[in-house]
């Protein structure tokens, strides 16, 4: 069982879409669903205020990195114009750099950074991509000494029917794994979306780790995901939801532990995902995810987030075997019916496989959920939820998924009273 697990880990360690889920929160009053252009600002370094990265070199990484993050909007969310303030290709480029380089240049305000984007774009909405984290942690897979069991064996293929499997052999053989160095590539990446009048409308922030990945790739898996997140917006899927229904459900504050409520991103991501959550799985009822609605629930959630655990945990070297074709030979012959028949003889033979040491991570959320009476205050549910997974807002999201199920029962079963 501890191998397996190992092996689960090396194999989301090695992937660079194995990390967590990150938060994404947008104001479901400003209407995004309806806006037409958006201006999309160069990366910056988030120890580097006022500072964008440009690179005019188009092999770079860096113009790659603003290249992609402008065609995931451009190309893939429909119903927008999109400002690129990145280099494009050098021709347009130099015109798009002069055009707009006013915008480039450090704000005392985001209040001003946003009046000079509409007046030289027009746009309704600018976004600032920021690196948090972006670098590579150097560590080594350190020397091991291990038994494994190899095995040997043949087997004849007859008319494309195994026949049968012959001459097996087992054998323990003293195997070592050399030290090697590991390399984990880290990126975390924040998103900051403001309207013309500099109103935060949008934020996201996600990190990714891992192992023998450039770090283009770690990135691309990550503006991956805001996109997803951002198309869904521009759809207006969810902007009609929530709008029928005879019982509403409305939210209250949810507690959390003082690490999290002291971050933007999490609070505003934790509470985005417990009302999308109710959208997507409570379709009979009318949601209210505006907190200043005046029309009051009938019922409300609440609650105290209760875990929020990134476990980094040491994986060992290990090995395993997989069976590999080593030699085959083929003999046909005919019948006294004059049918051909064919048999393949293989021999196999165990090959042992190395899995370097890794620093994975485990994600454990868990909240303590109630759904309450707006009008007596009486508790009609109360249960825990706690979840692992590998992406810590999915473990979040599987717990909100069982408590909407009981909520959606309790209802039906109050039908038939």
């Amino acid at each position: 069982m501890r191998k397996l697990l190992a092996l689960m880990f090396a194999m989301m360690m090695m992937s660079s879409t194995a990390s967590a889920y990150g938060f994404f929160w947008y104001d479901m009053k400003a209407g995004l669903e309806n806006w037409k252009k958006v201006v999309i600002f160069p990366l910056a370094n988030s120890w580097e205020p006022g500072k964008f990265l440009i690179d005019w070199d188009e092999t770079s990484q860096l113009y790659w990195e603003n290249k992609l993050m402008m065609e995931q909007f451009e190309k893939k969310i429909k119903n927008m114009h999109t400002v690129r303030l990145s280099p494009d290709i050098r021709e347009k480029g130099e015109i798009l750099t002069d055009k707009y380089s006013a915008l480039l240049v450090p704000f005392d305000s985001e209040r001003e950074r946003a009046a000079a984007v509409f007046e030289r774009t027009g746009a309704d909405m600018y976004l600032l991509p920021t690196f948090k984290l972006n670098k590579v942690q150097a560590g080594m897979s350190p020397r091991a000494e291990m038994k494994v069991e190899r095995r040997s064996w043949q087997t004849d293929i007859v008319d494309g029917q195994t026949s049968r499997v012959y001459n097996e052999r087992t054998r323990l053989e003293h195997h070592i794994i050399p030290s090697v160095p590991r390399y984990m590539t880290v990126v975390e990446l924040e998103i900051d979306g403001y309207d013309a009048e500099a109103n935060k409308v949008l934020t996201f922030t996600d990190a990714r780790r891992a192992y023998d990945a450039e770090a283009k790739e770690v990135f691309a898996d990550i503006v991956k995901y805001i996109r997803n997140d951002f198309a869904d917006v521009k759809s207006g899927k969810r902007a009609d939801k929530g709008k029928d229904g005879t019982i509403s459900i409305g939210f209250k504050n949810l507690d959390m532990p003082a690490e999290l409520s002291a971050d933007e991103f999490a609070v505003k991501g934790i509470y985005f995902a417990t009302k999308i959550e109710a959208l997507d799985n409570l379709e009979e009822f009318r949601i209210i995810t505006d907190g200043n609605d005046p029309t009051p629930p009938d019922y409300y959630v609440t609650g105290v987030v209760t875990h929020w655990q990134v476990d980094p945990v040491w994986e060992t070297p290990f090995a395993t075997v997989k069976p590999t074709l080593v030699n085959s030979e083929t003999q046909t012959w005919m019948d006294a019916a004059g049918q051909q028949h064919t048999k393949q003889t293989l021999w196999y033979e165990d090959e042992i496989q190395d899995h370097l040491g890794i620093r994975a991570f485990a994600f454990k959320s868990g909240a303590f959920l109630q759904l309450v009476d707006a009008r007596t205050g009486e508790i009609l549910i109360a249960d825990s939820y706690v979840s692992n997974n590998d992406k810590m807002m999915d473990a979040y999201r599987d717990g909100l998924r069982v408590f909407y199920k009981e909520v959606r029962e309790y209802f039906k079963e109050q039908s038939k009273a």
